[in-house]
């Protein structure tokens, strides 16, 4: 079948939404879906044949933070097949041209969230963790709150979209403590008007909002549920203090008698997460990373020590990353170069090495499984830049 690489446009709406009908179920409001879709247009990538859309995704160049550094990541969303142009390869086909242009653009990683993490597997992408998506009873929230208090012993104040640079101020800090969490300063989309109530969304969220935390949410009858039973969805959340985490968590348990439950997703090492994530963890998206420029991706992380490890990577789709170079770390980040006939110290894949580098895989334990072989030392010397800033990118940041 001959295909037609190239971005879609507003001529291409209509197959871009019958497309997407497909793809991923109808939609209710379509002026607000159709704005959902058209800011992504110059992000996008078609597969044409025939005159017709068979294929598309989305790389959108966010901002995020990295180890603590402000970096671009692509961001994969909006890939859609017709069914009848599936398992003929225009996914991969058209994932490989957009790792070809993050790497002419100098930007090192991608991330997704799979609808079928084996999937994305095959292209190179690593699921990593991304903390703990929570539905716990709210009485189960009072002892972390105790004590919480704030202006004529409120915990919070009620506000609306007005709020957003009140909670701007707040998120930063919080993101920057965290891997792959987007800034939200890249002006490509309104987020703070979309935390509130996405455009092609009849759900409008509720902020409470101290001068250290807030949360977003909202009440929600859950179809399927026992009758009469609500959750307490939490859109969003941050905190730039100790006491500010207490009044956040004071908040949502004064919710008790209204709602049976809170839903929230929590970072990596939080302790309301360690007590009951193991009872109370409901399903919530993936979140997969890749590294898509090995040169970008590992000289813009700081590193703890001056090192040199000789490093051999496989990365079949992105040949500029498959095969053997020299790793040379320090402080203001590495320095990569081919090392062409050189004995590795360690190999891996490109997928092993996302798993090393964001901590969801030790080093033993690559070896262990056979995702890496060589030296223990060699992956030790590699596995540390981002133990500082663990993986966390909050659900309301979905793409």
């Amino acid at each position: 079948m001959d295909v037609e690489f190239r971005p879609l446009t507003e001529d291409d709406i209509d197959q871009v939404l019958r497309l997407r009908a497909i793809a991923f179920g109808q939609f209710g409001d379509r002026e607000g879906y159709l704005a959902s879709v058209t800011w992504r247009l110059p992000y996008s990538l078609g597969a044409f044949s025939g005159g017709r859309l068979r294929s598309m995704s989305i790389m959108i160049p966010f901002e995020a933070y990295v180890a603590g550094r402000r970096v671009t990541v692509g961001g994969l969303s909006g890939v859609a097949t017709a069914p009848e142009a599936r398992r003929l390869g225009l996914v991969a086909r058209g994932l490989r041209r957009w790792f070809e242009d993050l790497r002419e653009r100098g930007v090192g990683w991608s991330t997704e969230h799979p609808f079928d993490p084996t999937f994305y597997a095959r292209l190179g992408y690593q699921t990593v963790p991304n903390g703990h998506t929570l539905e716990l009873p709210l009485p189960r929230l009072k002892a972390a709150a105790r004590g919480a208090t704030w202006e004529g012993g409120l915990v919070a104040e009620p506000a609306g979209p007005e709020a957003a640079p009140a909670l701007a101020r707040v998120f930063a800090p919080w993101a920057r403590r965290f891997s792959f969490a987007l800034t939200r300063e890249d002006g490509l989309k309104p987020y703070w008007d979309w935390t509130f109530r996405r455009p092609y969304g009849d759900v409008t969220h509720v902020a409470y909002v101290a001068d250290d935390a807030y949360a977003v949410l909202t009440v929600k009858d859950e179809d399927g549920r026992p009758e009469g039973r609500t959750v307490l969805v939490v859109r969003d959340l941050a905190y730039s203090s100790p006491a500010g985490r207490r009044r956040v968590l004071a908040l949502l348990a004064s919710f008790e008698g209204q709602a049976d439950a809170v839903r929230l997703h929590l970072p990596p090492g939080d302790q309301v997460a360690a007590h009951w994530a193991a009872y109370h963890t409901v399903r919530s998206p993936e979140l997969q990373v890749r590294v898509v420029d090995l040169a970008a991706a590992l000289g813009g992380l700081p590193w703890p020590a001056d090192d040199r490890v000789v490093l051999g990577v496989s990365d079949p789709d992105c040949p500029w990353n498959d095969g053997t170079f020299v790793v040379e770390t320090g402080a203001e980040g590495a320095r990569v170069t081919r090392a062409a006939g050189a004995e590795p110290e360690a190999r891996l894949s490109i997928a092993a090495l996302a798993a090393l580098l964001t901590g969801s895989a030790a080093p033993a334990s690559l070896l262990a499984d056979g995702r890496a072989e060589g030296s223990l030392d060699a992956l030790t010397k590699l596995s540390t830049p981002l133990a500082g800033h663990p993986v966390f990118k909050p659900h309301n940041d979905h793409f």
